[in-house]
């Protein structure tokens, strides 16, 4: 399967366990791997035939500009959930949302998750 990479867009969002952090402004990385068939756009040259990636990047930033929640497991799944929304070519994804500069009381550089989703998933 071929696939298109993004790696660590940085998006901005009030979400977290905490009532504070869904009151301010945190930084978070999204990093996707978007499955799918890219044959035809290799031979069209026609963005019709693959994933318009800038597109995809909005709605990651629509998610998180959006509703606040409280795991970055939400954020993950709720990316995954509206790119296949949007894009019929997606056969599966991957999600990485990392949580940037989260104070829980350890020295580290971030926090994230990744998800695996493929289409038949939200068919249930």
């Amino acid at each position: 399967m071929d696939e298109i990479v993004i790696e660590k867009l940085k998006v901005s969002g009030k979400h977290g366990c905490e009532a504070i952090e869904r009151q301010v402004t945190g930084n978070f990385e999204v990093s996707m791997r978007l499955f799918a068939d890219l044959n035809a756009a290799a031979k069209t040259d026609s963005l019709d035939d693959t994933i318009d990636y800038p597109a995809a990047m909005a709605i990651v930033e629509g998610v998180f500009a959006g509703e606040s929640v409280r795991l970055i497991e939400k954020l993950a799944d709720l990316v995954a959930q509206r790119m296949f929304e949007r894009f019929q070519k997606l056969s599966s994804i991957e999600v990485e949302v990392a949580k940037i500069g989260v104070k829980v009381g350890y020295d580290f550089s971030k926090i994230s998750v990744k998800i695996n989703r493929d289409r038949s998933f939200y068919l249930k």
